[in-house]
């Protein structure tokens, strides 16, 4: 017997209704076919999977509208707009997300989910969901979290949607925030021929990560409560830092993109003090948005286990809720000029994985990569460096997470250098040039162009190439050669 379609069985249904009504004779009018069936919120959920993995099952997608169809067009996402996204994927940042293709989305559950109406008188239906995400290089990102959305945003951006699948809505908050455990093995050269200067050195930071696509904001406050007691940082936008009269001549007066991220403000001249009511931007300037605990070579297990005492006498752990409180006022310009001050946004967080112990990375196999060779020797590469540049061939050893580590993926590579401003007052800003590129997740050696004298800077003072290993759940694993 052949099967009807969902078609035939519809027709076959509404064709039954008119014969019983015939049978009542005297009414010739035609009957009102029964509602088509309407998709459960699970069924909704489920083809919005599907079609979020079509996207990239064979390949990544070739323009930004493709990439993000699937967003809704008041999305808003960690400060990014649908719009800055589709403008991103066009330039250049497709290279780095290379994982995505293949990838699938497991352990699909709905959170929560709520039917309202607009203001307008339109009906909106957000569900918010929690997943997995399994790349085929053997990573998984577990926990991601999502809110959908059906019918109409009307209320929520100046140009609203209306449609009845699914798409992304985002955070909606208007910057991003983020906490990453990073695990560093340094090591250091002179900067004048490249022979190795003083001691390597280990760390484990927790990197407080305020980025603002949308410059929306000008300083931004991070609390959480330790060991010790409470704690807090008070982080400086990377446009004020290097565009602000303030700023100028201070440390860390540099041009800075405006999407790097926010930089932590001195409460002292060596940044040693996570006391925000006491950080003084204008006088002490900024360092970068990361703090931790580190022992230098020759390494013993007693000094390791000593450091990560510190480290937990300070940082949050994995239980602990850390707050970001953002400012868009010149609150930056005092100490503690936050105070009295109402933040723009506020959101709390907390960190997916602390970073691995400084005794555990000790005791792992090559659990940092190594250098094991370059194609140029370290004089050939600061003479490029601080000349007109060039390309080496670099290898190391692959990352090797300690035991109950989660797998981790070769990520990026990178040269950066910095010089003095040819044309600053007193050398500021400094000028910053850096190039960044991706690797394939098993790669162990690649091709790394090496600039030269940054432009706009009298000469290069500081070079570094690092190494990134992630476990796509919030830790890094970093190489760091620095020449100074």
């Amino acid at each position: 017997m052949t099967p009807h379609p969902a078609a035939w069985h519809h027709a076959l249904i509404a064709s039954a209704a008119l014969a019983l009504t015939a049978c009542g004779g005297g009414d010739d009018e035609t009957p009102t076919p029964p509602p088509a069936p309407q998709p459960t919120t699970l069924e909704m959920v489920q083809k919005y999977v599907q079609s979020t993995q079509d996207l990239t099952a064979k390949q990544l997608p070739g323009t930004g509208a493709e990439r993000f169809a699937l967003l809704d067009a008041c999305y808003l996402g960690q400060g990014n707009t649908k719009a800055s996204l589709i403008a991103g994927w066009d330039a250049t940042t497709q290279a780095f997300s290379a994982h995505l293709v293949g990838r699938t989305i497991t352990n699909v559950e709905i959170v929560n989910e709520r039917k309202t109406t607009n203001a307008d008188g339109s009906s909106r239906h957000e569900v918010d969901v929690r997943f997995d995400e399994k790349y085929t290089d053997g990573t998984t990102a577990i926990g991601q979290t999502e809110t959908l959305v059906a019918g109409s945003t009307s209320g929520t951006c100046a140009t609203p949607q209306n449609a009845a699948d699914l798409r992304a809505l985002g955070d909606q908050r208007v910057v991003s925030v983020q906490l990453v455990s990073r695990n560093i093995s340094r090591m250091f050269h002179r900067l004048s021929d490249g022979e190795p200067r003083g001691t390597g050195q280990v760390r484990r930071e927790i990197r407080f990560r305020v980025n603002d696509p949308g410059n929306k904001a000008s300083h931004a406050v991070v609390s959480w409560a330790s060991a010790s007691g409470p704690r807090s940082l008070k982080l400086l936008s990377p446009r004020i830092a290097r565009d602000a009269p303030e700023m100028a001549g201070k440390p860390g007066n540099a041009t800075y993109a405006d999407t790097d991220p926010f930089r932590i403000c001195g409460s002292e001249s060596n940044f040693s003090t996570a006391n925000a009511a006491t950080a003084d931007c204008t006088q002490f300037g900024v360092t970068a948005e990361n703090w931790g605990s580190w022992e230098n070579t020759p390494y013993t297990q007693e000094k390791l286990v000593a450091a990560d005492q510190r480290f937990a006498s300070w940082a949050p752990d994995a239980n602990t809720e850390v707050t970001f409180q953002i400012y868009a006022d010149d609150g930056w310009k005092t100490v503690n000029g936050q105070q009295g001050k109402a933040p723009i946004a506020t959101y709390k967080t907390k960190l997916k994985n602390m970073p691995h112990a400084l005794a555990d990375m000790a005791g792992a196999p090559a659990a940092y990569p190594l250098p094991t060779g370059s194609s140029l020797s370290n004089a050939d590469i600061v003479a490029a460096a601080k000349g007109s540049g060039g390309s080496t061939t670099l290898s190391w050893t692959a990352a090797q997470p300690p035991s109950g580590g989660r797998p981790l993926v070769a990520s990026d590579l990178y040269f950066y250098r910095q010089g003095p401003s040819a044309t600053g007052s007193g050398g500021y800003p400094t000028i910053r040039a850096t190039g960044s590129m991706p690797l394939a997740s098993g790669a162990t050696a690649s091709a790394l162009p090496i600039g030269g004298k940054p432009e706009g800077a009298s000469s290069t003072n500081y070079a570094e190439w690092g190494l990134t290993y992630v476990d796509r759940n919030g830790r890094q694993v970093f190489l760091n050669i620095q020449f100074n």
